[in-house]
């Protein structure tokens, strides 16, 4: 693959890229760091694809792994305490907080399948191998998942009902 087709196949996949990554690092910087990273690894290992059909599983299997290793590296790192006077930015709100709280709350192993299914449009074989899991497995993460969000929204509900009735 010549340097200007890669770039023309990267740049169709940008926002797929930077949504996955956003769906399980939670973070714009490490987001992007991952992005780039995984950008970067393609292009040296693009001699490695065999069919050009593929690049967007393959891609995409190179950015999970690279925000799977930058979540690894987060469970290592030491957080330093923060001073007394260090200002603290929360995120902007988005249309989709609701959604993204309740993702927020699955494992990064089923809040990826669920993305990659739902909200990016893989099949359970492109996820399989994204993934390089079964597919049983991949059903089964997204049958719990599923499951999990289920059981979350009725909670939300159930909680929202509940605030409703003590305000009047």
């Amino acid at each position: 693959m010549n340097a200007a087709t890669f770039q023309e196949e990267a740049l169709k996949l940008e926002r797929l890229l930077y949504r996955i990554s956003y769906s399980m690092l939670s973070n714009n910087e490490d987001c992007a760091d991952a992005v780039q990273e995984a950008l970067t690894k393609a292009w040296q290992g693009r001699d490695s694809l065999r069919n050009q059909r593929s690049f967007r599983v393959w891609l995409t299997k190179i950015l999970v792994n690279t925000c799977n290793d930058m979540l690894r590296k987060r469970k290592k790192r030491n957080w330093l305490l923060l001073q007394e006077d260090t200002i603290l930015v929360s995120p902007p709100e988005t249309e989709d907080n609701g959604m993204e709280q309740a993702l927020g709350g699955l494992s990064p192993e089923h809040r990826a399948v669920i993305v990659l299914h739902y909200l990016e449009g893989y099949k359970v074989r492109e996820i399989a191998q994204i993934l390089s899991i079964p597919s049983g497995t991949v059903k089964t993460r997204l049958l719990y998942a599923r499951t999990s969000l289920q059981k979350r929204m009725r909670q939300d509900k159930r909680e929202e009902g509940g605030n409703k009735h003590e305000k009047a």
